[in-house]
């Protein structure tokens, strides 16, 4: 039996596009977007002003009476995650201690706007299964709005993911590793290392609350603690506290997209 699925997304501009390095343009995200607004599922979206037309245009080629489609139209400083996090993580990475612990010239490291959009991931699923936008659905998948890069043709009118492969009790992560082992969680935190991709991962409605919480407290540990990495980090924070309540999946990059597509071997 199929299970109710709804795919969440984002996209804000933070300023990608005039950053020193990592930079991207939003016409590319935009491009990479129309894979994922191509796929055939209940889907929420969560954008700004300067997004919405375009994600509108190319939403409706594949679901033409958006039935399947709730657009959130917000502007960046509004979110929840902005209120929660800007000033805190601004105030940590712009001071001279952090900057001393942080050998990693990477958005995580000081691109504060970056990781309010990353650690937000957890607000959109939970503002999704608050509100009940699809009322039944089952589990909520977070997928990244440019994370499926391939040609457009992998991704159309596909009914994705094959929700029959998912446990409907556990949060499914997708990993580099089969095993998740951290000696000592600053050195982590402030490494290039990192198991659980952010990019998407999959949370039972009745576990959304709980992670949700749990994460934004590991968020401000790390704070509280004078540092911080990018959301995976904090996501193999919550696995190996709460591994019980986890599925692991080894893969990689990306390839979370066909392990879960139908006939997929």
């Amino acid at each position: 039996m199929n299970i109710n699925t709804t795919i969440v997304t984002a996209l804000f501009d933070i300023g990608r596009d005039n950053w020193k390095n990592f930079t991207m343009s939003y016409h590319t995200y935009l491009h990479w977007m129309h894979n994922t607004l191509s796929i055939d599922c209940n889907m929420v979206i969560y954008t700004e002003e300067k997004f919405k037309d375009e994600i509108y245009t190319h939403r409706k080629l594949y679901d033409g009476n958006l039935q399947k489609t709730k657009i959130i139209v917000i502007p960046l400083e509004e979110l929840s995650a902005y209120k929660v996090y800007a000033k805190p993580l601004q105030e940590l990475m712009y001071s001279e201690e952090f900057k001393k612990k942080a050998s990693f010239d990477v958005p995580e490291m000081n691109q504060y706007l970056y990781n309010v959009i990353m650690f937000g991931k957890l607000h959109f699923l939970k503002d999704t299964y608050d509100n009940n936008y699809f009322p039944g659905q089952e589990l909520l998948v977070w997928a990244d709005a440019a994370g499926l890069r391939d040609d457009i043709k992998d991704y159309a009118n596909i009914v994705w993911p094959e929700s029959s492969r998912i446990d409907k009790d556990k949060i499914t992560f997708f990993s580099h590793h089969s095993n998740i082992s951290i000696l000592v969680e600053a050195d982590h935190a402030l490494s290039q290392m990192r198991f659980i991709q952010g990019t998407c991962f999959i949370v039972p409605v009745h576990l959304v609350n709980a992670l949700a919480k749990d994460f934004e407290a590991l968020v401000f540990e790390c704070l509280g603690k004078g540092y911080i990495g990018s959301d995976e980090k904090i996501l193999d924070f919550y696995y190996l506290r709460h591994p019980e309540l986890c599925t692991l999946i080894k893969c990689t990059w990306r390839e979370y997209y066909n392990i879960l597509k139908p006939c997929a071997p």
